[in-house]
């Protein structure tokens, strides 16, 4: 019941002024990160994703899913490349930010500290029940969106062949695996400042989740 509960509650922020302005500024992030986006042959190298997952943690699933469709039209006009749009793409944009809103929606994260090895391992044994939720986020996106939504589209849509499609995907396996720790730790370190700026701004922490 809980697990629908939230997407009742996040479908409601919705009619909220602060979920709709603070999402476009997290929108405008996400496309001018994507613009500084690292391209290998089996792989993207980007932080746009720490912006969708602050919109899938401030707002949940609803938001943050139909934020990461917004996102990807949006790029589409950007780049002025629109011959490109695939609406099966955007479609894996729109499940990333989903899946973000499932897992982090509410989180509690705490203020990570570098004064000391010892002050940092206590901060983050401190966060260790958000450091699983962003680990089992993170997961969970790169095996349904990056590995297998991404890759099966591309054989669809004929950007790869298909007697190559194993040889991409375990490449993109090795790829996005090696990157997950830094991506954990990069969502680890970014999310407490983008919930602290958002109760400096806003009072406290008032989403509808955690009306008070």
């Amino acid at each position: 019941m809980a697990f629908f509960a939230n997407f009742k509650k996040s479908a409601l922020e919705l009619k909220n002024l602060r979920c709709l302005c603070v999402t476009a500024i997290l929108i405008a992030l996400d496309l001018a990160l994507k613009s500084v986006t690292i391209n290998l042959p089996f792989a993207k190298i980007s932080v746009a994703f720490i912006a969708l997952a602050a919109i899938g943690m401030l707002f949940g699933p609803v938001v943050a899913f139909l934020a990461g469709g917004i996102t990807d039209i949006l790029g589409m006009f950007i780049a002025q490349n629109m011959d490109a749009f695939n609406p099966l793409f955007t479609l894996v944009e729109m499940t990333g930010g989903l899946i973000y809103g499932l897992f982090l929606y509410n989180l509690d994260v705490i203020k990570i500290s570098f004064s000391s090895g010892k002050a940092f391992g206590k901060s983050i044994g401190s966060n260790w029940g958000s450091l699983v939720r962003i680990v089992l986020a993170k997961f969970t996106v790169i095996v349904i969106c990056n590995l297998i939504m991404n890759t099966s589209f591309q054989v669809l849509t004929g950007y790869i062949a298909p007697d190559v499609f194993w040889v991409k995907l375990w490449a993109r396996v090795g790829t996005n695996f090696i990157k997950m720790p830094f991506d954990v730790l990069l969502m680890l370190l970014t999310m407490y400042p983008v919930k602290a700026a958002f109760v400096a701004v806003f009072g406290r922490w008032t989403t509808i989740g955690n009306a008070k």
